[in-house]
């Protein structure tokens, strides 16, 4: 296939990915009450809480509870399990050295269930937290480095880049410590106050599963938080799941949304 047809056929790819994901997330979110509150036990007391969602990557639950165990700060995990597998997930927990708590979804609306979480964290009086995804691999030193580089009132994050609607396509990615308009939410500290805020959880039910997008928009334009380039280094794990690269396209129409309908501007205000 030529280099033209190429691009012809990733931009149909692209797209067709996308009105999947929005009707998947439109059905998927049908009589959801977006804004309830998720009970959870908080395993830990001191310990850094840190979050993430497991789904298809079963066999690396152990792995990474192994480097959660490994850190030099000590640490606590909070599960959103969004597999109908229970059974392997609390055998995995069984065996963690850390204290975990697991929340097993009843039907899997994606990693935005971090962000339920992280709210209930909040509440018990946690001031920051980690978010991890789980195609991830971090060394022993990873959480403390992401909370140093997280001052109040900020997120901060491995994976962060600064946006521009005139080229979208074109990011730059600043030096560590350097503000940005978007991080992601896998190898991230945050201010846990930006989850008590209500807003958050009032993102678009088609958009639902573009968490990344919309936590970077509500917080930098929305509620008045810093986004921030961590020092911290995470290592992406290839392993033919990362569903990142094909929603690239369903990201920029997003964003292009957010900017169009002025949500969090003073316009709009």
């Amino acid at each position: 296939m030529g280099s033209q047809a190429q691009r012809v056929w990733d931009a149909i790819t692209w797209r067709m990915n996308g009105y999947r994901s929005m009707a998947r997330a439109a059905r998927v979110m049908s009589g959801w009450d977006r804004g309830q509150r998720i009970p959870v036990a908080i395993p830990g007391g001191d310990q850094v809480p840190v979050i993430f969602c497991t789904w298809r990557r079963l066999a690396r639950l152990p792995h990474i509870l192994e480097m959660l165990a490994a850190q030099d700060v000590p640490v606590q995990a909070l599960i959103w399990n969004n597999s109908p597998d229970r059974d392997t997930i609390e055998k995995a927990a069984a065996g963690a050295t850390i204290p975990i708590s697991v929340h097993h979804s009843p039907r899997n609306i994606g990693s935005f269930g971090r962000f339920y979480l992280a709210r209930e964290l909040a509440a018990a009086g946690h001031r920051r937290v980690v978010i991890i995804d789980d195609d991830e691999d971090f060394g022993p030193s990873t959480v403390r480095e992401l909370l140093d580089s997280c001052p109040p009132r900020s997120l901060s994050a491995w994976f962060a880049r600064t946006y521009s609607m005139a080229d979208f396509w074109a990011p730059v990615t600043p030096a560590p410590g350097e503000q940005v308009n978007y991080v992601g939410p896998g190898g991230m500290a945050a201010d846990t106050a930006v989850f008590s805020d209500p807003r958050l959880f009032t993102c678009p039910r088609r958009y639902w599963f573009l968490d990344d997008v919309w936590l970077s928009w509500f917080a930098s334009r929305i509620a008045g938080y810093t986004l921030l380039r961590s020092t911290a280094t995470l290592e992406f794990v290839e392993d033919g799941l990362n569903q990142f690269p094909a929603l690239q396209w369903l990201r920029h129409r997003f964003w292009r949304y957010l900017a169009r309908k002025q949500i969090g501007t003073k316009k709009q205000e």
